[in-house]
């Protein structure tokens, strides 16, 4: 009995079999990747094990990441920090800066030193360096070293959206370095908005209205704070000589000609 099956059944049950294949290898590769990329985080914890990582970390370093040590690897890369620091190194202190947090993307204190190291120690240096006699240099550099812990806060924030200190930060550096009343004054209603922030940081965003002369919005923000209060909050604090809340919003009622019927404090 013949059992050899019809070549056309053959071919077509072929074809079959190479599309099924064709179709399945780009999901292979996919998953594979995946599969590996996924390994690579967990082999190194979280921190992606680059090309340019290995080459700024070095042999010895690199080894101790991969043994699991990142913290310990982390901060021996920060001593390097303070030599640069000391040296006036800013571009190698930056570059450490950099690294460090990429190994610690979840310390704070990584991204708080660093950003101020560069926002106020480089920033101040470049502005008072005798090397250059050009003042609008000067000025221009200075300017970029502020925008560089900027950017290091910035990415603070993007890592450790929770915490109250990279938000608090970012609105020192608004204030203190920009001159931007108006950011600072986000930041600081943000950082007041976190879990672990400090309780009189809630007044600083109509602070920083006030400064930036938006006097509508220092009016709002003096006054949602004041809804919060219980009555006998009220009571204390309009008792307190100095007091922040009652004296501001009577100061900006008159100023900004509320009426009667509107304003907190009608008597």
């Amino acid at each position: 009995m013949n059992t050899t099956l019809p070549l056309w059944f053959r071919l077509r049950r072929a074809f079959f079999f190479a599309l099924l294949l064709g179709l399945w290898a780009p999901v292979k590769i996919v998953w594979e990747q995946h599969i590996a990329h996924e390994q690579d985080l967990l082999r190194y914890h979280d921190v992606p094990m680059t090309r340019e990582l290995r080459d700024e970390l070095g042999q010895g370093l690199t080894i101790g990441m991969l043994s699991g040590m990142r913290s310990v690897v982390a901060d021996l890369v920060w001593l390097n920090v303070t030599v640069a620091w000391e040296d006036e190194q800013w571009f190698k202190m930056e570059g450490y800066i950099n690294l460090c947090t990429s190994l610690q993307p979840r310390s704070i204190t990584f991204w708080d030193i660093g950003g101020w190291q560069l926002a106020w120690n480089a920033s101040v240096s470049a502005m008072y360096d005798r090397k250059q006699p050009d003042p609008m240099k000067r000025l221009k550099a200075s300017r970029f070293w502020i925008q560089k812990g900027l950017e290091v806060y910035l990415r603070g924030i993007e890592n450790n959206p929770e915490h109250f200190d990279m938000w608090a930060a970012t609105a020192r550096l608004y204030e203190q370095r920009l001159g931007d009343y108006e950011k600072a004054a986000y930041y600081y209603e943000q950082a007041s908005l976190r879990p672990d922030a400090l309780a009189f940081y809630e007044r600083f965003p109509a602070i920083m209205y006030g400064k930036a002369g938006d006097d509508q919005a220092a009016f709002a923000a003096w006054t949602r704070l004041w809804n919060r209060l219980t009555p006998e909050q009220r009571l204390e604090k309009q008792h307190q000589l100095g007091a922040w809340q009652y004296a501001a919003i009577r100061k900006l009622e008159d100023k900004l000609s509320i009426p009667k019927e509107k304003r907190v404090f009608p008597n």
